[in-house]
């Protein structure tokens, strides 16, 4: 791992930081794009579904929204 232009081999983190990863892995904005997430911004958990759309047409997937996360 580099900081600023130094490798290191060890680094302890001050606060608790998490991998946040989408459903979808090829198409999925998450910690692979925008980096690990601080503890104090997850302020929920997520139990359902909120929005969910077919991939090349858009459509809404009806029959998905508001299912319960499993």
């Amino acid at each position: 791992m580099l900081i600023g232009d130094s490798l290191i081999h060890q680094y302890r983190f001050e606060k608790n930081y998490y991998f946040v990863s989408g459903d979808n892995l090829a198409n999925s904005q998450d910690s692979r794009y925008w980096g690990m997430l601080s503890e104090e911004y997850i302020v929920g958990k997520a139990t359902r579904i909120w929005n969910s759309k077919e991939k090349y047409t858009d459509q809404i997937r009806w029959e998905r929204i508001l299912m319960k996360i499993k």
